[in-house]
Parts: C-alpha cells; structure tokens; sequence
C-alpha cells in the first residue's frame, strides 16, 4: 500500500482520500509543496531527482519538493520534507509563503493534478552542508537566479515539468522580490 493523500476540490478543500499510486494514475487532485533554498548571494539551490523517480528522473528540480501526506498542512510537510530531503530543520518562522496554485503536468502514464504549496527559505549554508536523501535524490547544485532563467529557457528539458513551468516562475518572482527588498 502507497502513502494516502488528502483529494482536495478546486478550492483546496479535502474531499476524500486515496492511495499516492491511484491519486498519479487517475488523475485526483492532491497537495503538493516546492521549497526554493536561495542564498543571499542570488543563488537557487536545486536537488537532482533519483533517475529511478517515477516522474521527473534526473532533472533537476527544487531543493525540496514532495506529498503533503494525509490530514498534514502544507508547512507540515515542508518541514517534514524539508529534513527528509536535505537534512535541514527549518522553523516555520524562516520560511516565506509564496502561495498555492494549481498545475496540472502529465509525463506518460505518471498525472499530477495538485495544488502547490510554494515556499521560500532562506539558506545560510553551501551545497555541501546538504544531505542527500538515499534513494530519492542524486546531489544539490546551484545556480544563479539569472543562470538559472537562462537555462529554463535554453534547456527547459534539463528541469523537472513543474519548475519548467507555472511552478518556477512563481517561485523565481517571489525570490526575486525577497531579495530586492
């Protein structure tokens, strides 16, 4: 049995509940969240999917990307991913809510229909301070803010579908708001 998540309507309401496997195969909508990890020196810190992931393999992606679980909140499972995926245990306080949007992306047989959760989060460290998820992930690299536009639009291929699209350019506007204030 795979990991249940909460169906939400296009409002963001729960509705029902379903395997993650049948939510993918069928299309359901669920929730899901994107971290961006910027640094104070304009750079995006993305993760490299696992090329055994189901979606997405060997793109790279945001440093922090997953399910929000069953009867969790988005910044519950940004936390929760968050440690998961690079090791990392971020306050609530440090993130910055950049808001949710639906985004639908189909890649052969794998559908993602959700809700995103966009957070941004502030990171003090280097590429190296991040632990790899064993199984999940394939490495941390950065990339300027205007390098990474640049290869978004040169290489879109490069990238997971949801950064290429809708997804990261909400989240590459909110960073760059953040960090002209």
């Amino acid at each position: 049995m795979s990991e249940i998540l909460d169906i939400v309507n296009d409002s963001d309401e729960v509705i029902g509940q379903a395997e993650r496997d049948e939510v993918h195969r069928t299309g359901l909508v669920c929730r899901l969240i994107y971290v961006c990890f910027y640094t104070a020196d304009r750079e995006i810190i993305l993760q490299k999917r696992s090329l055994t992931k189901k979606n997405d393999p060997g793109r790279l992606t945001t440093a922090v990307s997953g399910h929000v679980s069953s009867g969790q909140d988005y910044l519950t499972a940004v936390i929760r991913e968050s440690l998961e995926e690079t090791g990392v245990e971020i306050e609530v306080s440090a993130l910055t809510p950049l808001g949710v949007l639906r985004a639908d992306y189909v890649q052969g047989d794998y559908v993602s229909n959700a809700m995103r959760g966009l957070f941004a989060y502030k990171f003090d460290g280097v590429v190296s301070d991040l632990k790899v998820e064993e199984g999940d992930g394939a490495g941390f690299i950065s990339l300027s803010i205007e390098e990474l536009e640049r290869q978004l639009e040169s290489d879109p291929d490069k990238f997971a579908v949801a950064l290429a699209g809708t997804v990261g350019s909400n989240l590459l506007s909110g960073i760059k708001s953040l960090l002209n204030q």
